[in-house]
């Protein structure tokens, strides 16, 4: 799974840099978990994904899942997606 952190100026003051490190947490338990999928997460942050620049509304921070793009993302969304995509489904 990988999972795509803005740091544009925007996303950054808004808490990409907390949403990066929540991320960062959450895959040393998803490691140590065997009710997670042995599945790699891969954390990569861009530089801009431009998700603001095409529109006038307040959308950062902005992570993307896989392809999921989340807008105005909290820890809470964004680790629910990773966890509910991880899980192993019994």
């Amino acid at each position: 799974m990988k999972v795509k952190v803005c740091m544009g100026s925007n996303c950054t003051l808004l808490g990409a840099m907390n949403l990066l490190d929540q991320i960062e947490s959450l895959r040393e338990l998803i490691e140590e978990n065997k009710e997670y999928k042995d599945e790699e997460l891969e954390i990569e942050s861009i530089k801009c994904l431009g998700y603001c620049k095409e529109t006038d509304e307040d959308i950062s921070p902005v992570v993307i899942v896989d392809e999921d793009v989340i807008f105005k993302a909290t820890g809470q969304i964004v680790m629910e997606k990773i966890m509910d995509k991880m899980r192993i489904k019994s």
